[in-house]
């Protein structure tokens, strides 16, 4: 009699993720990330990660908590990068942890004219706070662009 309570404790699936929500949810938050990052508003970015967050740009030095990421993003897009474009293709976890895997396009313009068009892919590790919010705990993108 236990060993059948196990066994059907051990096969019932864990209903702690709701993937399709989940997603919605990144989506809104990607909405907002893409609004703030092309109106040049590198506070409302950051706030759209942890306090922890790791960041991991092509090319670039690992960035660490909320100071850097700000001044990392504040530094792209003063440089021209915008047209910010994020398209998710799926996200997994369990609990308080979702995995996104997406693509990317933006553009750098200097003076009204494109300098460079990127596009590339992500994945970032989302994690569900305290008031059921998702907020960027880390980040790591790749550019589709040949290396010069």
């Amino acid at each position: 009699m236990i060993s059948l309570v196990v066994i059907t404790i051990s096969c019932t699936p864990k209903e702690d993720f709701d993937a399709i929500a989940v997603r919605t949810l990144i989506e809104e938050q990607n909405e907002k990330y893409m609004t703030a990052y092309n109106s040049k508003d590198a506070n409302a970015v950051t706030n759209l990660h942890t306090e922890d967050v790791i960041v991991l740009p092509p090319n670039v030095g690992m960035k660490k908590g909320k100071k850097e990421i700000q001044e990392t993003i504040a530094a792209e897009v003063q440089g021209g990068a915008q047209d910010l474009v994020l398209t998710t293709l799926d996200v997994y976890g369990s609990g308080d942890f979702a995995y996104e895997v997406g693509q990317y396009s933006l553009n750098v313009k200097q003076n009204g004219q494109i300098t460079m068009q990127d596009t590339g892919n992500y994945i970032v590790i989302w994690n569900r706070q305290t008031n059921d919010s998702w907020l960027m705990k880390a980040d790591i993108w790749n550019s589709n662009l040949p290396k010069d």
